[in-house]
């Protein structure tokens, strides 16, 4: 494998794994939906001026359009289940429940689109994470203060099936191309909704001054979600979904988790119960069964023209 595989894997593995220990340190010192707005604002804005300066972005009929309803069901309803959680549970549950996210399109392409085989090993992938959400969710009831509560669990669970249905929705629209330039589009006003959101619910007036917002630790933090997990590490993952296996590239599912129950553990002094662990090592079984259970529905009209030739 060459040295820019080896780097672009990184990225994905390392940078968007670390985002979850990041977004945890953030929200203990910044109202969430602020936060996320914030980052998500920030690194869109410097997508869609990345390809612009580029001379490579181009606007379809209706891309702009389905770009922003792409940007509210992905970004702003994902990212606000997401910061609101982590301020009730650690980064490690976090990036467990939402390694789901391939384990839900997987279910959408079987029942929905109908370009995935059922197979045994398909459903038994399904049911090991769903139980797997269960049981950390009800891990949440015997752990000690601090730890993951069953009502954040279930939002960030939420928010996981919208990323996933938007992910499957965005097969059938016009979008804008490249798709750094889509990306920033989508992130850009999921971050303007939120930010709207925030101002709505009053989060403005428990937005810390800037004694607290400049602080290195908040600072690092929140360059790290706009430039390492937002900007290098997509890039990275665009370029490896053009050159790599998609089953490959969908490894990160699996390999953030445990970057993120790491840098927890490290960095956070995060724990689980035993409980918990259980949960966390069904959803990862889950997840691995489902992706390589993949079998993709052959496509009858290339069948007729090859039999045809």
């Amino acid at each position: 494998m060459s040295l820019r595989k080896l780097l672009a894997y990184g990225a994905i593995y390392v940078l968007w794994g670390g985002s979850f220990l990041a977004i945890r340190i953030l929200v203990a010192h910044v109202p969430p939906f602020f936060a996320a707005g914030s980052r998500m604002t920030l690194a869109g804005l410097v997508l869609v001026a990345y390809s612009h300066l580029r001379g490579a972005a181009q606007y379809p009929k209706y891309s702009i359009r389905n770009a922003s309803a792409l940007g509210f069901l992905m970004f702003t309803v994902m990212y606000a289940a997401l910061f609101w959680g982590e301020v009730r549970v650690s980064s490690g549950i976090a990036a467990v429940i939402s390694a789901m996210i391939p384990v839900w399109i997987f279910a959408g392409e079987v029942v929905l689109l109908r370009t995935q085989k059922v197979t045994v090993p398909s459903i038994a992938g399904i049911l090991l994470g769903f139980a797997g959400v269960v049981v950390l969710a009800g891990g949440s009831r015997t752990a000690s203060a601090g730890r993951a509560s069953a009502l954040a669990i279930a939002v960030m669970a939420g928010g996981t099936l919208c990323w996933a249905g938007g992910t499957l929705w965005s097969r059938r629209l016009a979008l804008p191309k490249p798709p750094t330039a889509s990306a920033g589009w989508q992130m850009a006003t999921g971050g303007a909704l939120l930010l709207l959101l925030s101002v709505a619910i009053g989060e403005m007036r428990h937005v810390p001054g800037a004694e607290v917002l400049l602080r290195v630790r908040i600072l690092a933090c929140m360059a790290y979600l706009v430039i390492a997990a937002s900007i290098l590490a997509y890039t990275a993952y665009v370029w490896l979904i053009e050159h790599e296996p998609a089953s490959r590239v969908a490894s990160y599912a699996y390999v953030n988790p445990v970057i993120a129950l790491i840098a927890g553990a490290l960095l956070a002094d995060e724990r689980l119960s035993a409980l918990q662990l259980l949960g966390v090592l069904l959803v990862l079984a889950g997840v691995l069964v489902t992706l390589r259970a993949r079998r993709p529905v052959p496509d009858t009209r290339t069948v007729s023209r090859k039999m045809m030739a």
